[in-house]
């Protein structure tokens, strides 16, 4: 019986544990396409933060600036609306060499 109760709550934070979710699409030589999903954004500068990061990972003998930057529709869900202040942004990035 204990075990039925702590299943919403479980639930509930597997919505939000991948926060934010991050990925990068090699678009080119050296040119990456990158997408940063919250659950939880403070502010669009959050969202770029996260970008930067992810570029930084992607090339690490260094970044140009982040090109094409456009808002996407968040694809965080939930089941029991915990993810009230989600966002998305997409951009473009090129290595240097």
């Amino acid at each position: 019986m204990r075990t039925a109760a702590g299943v919403p709550f479980v639930l509930l934070l597997a919505g939000c544990q991948s926060d934010p979710a991050l990925h990068a699409a090699r678009i080119g030589p050296a040119q990456y396409r990158l997408q940063v999903d919250r659950c939880h954004v403070i502010d669009r500068g959050q969202l770029e933060s996260d970008l930067q990061a992810l570029a930084a990972r992607k090339c690490p003998a260094g970044v140009g600036a982040l090109e094409n930057i456009q808002s996407l529709p968040s694809r965080q869900g939930s089941l029991f609306g915990e993810c009230l202040r989600r966002g998305a942004l997409q951009a473009e990035v090129r290595c240097m060499p």
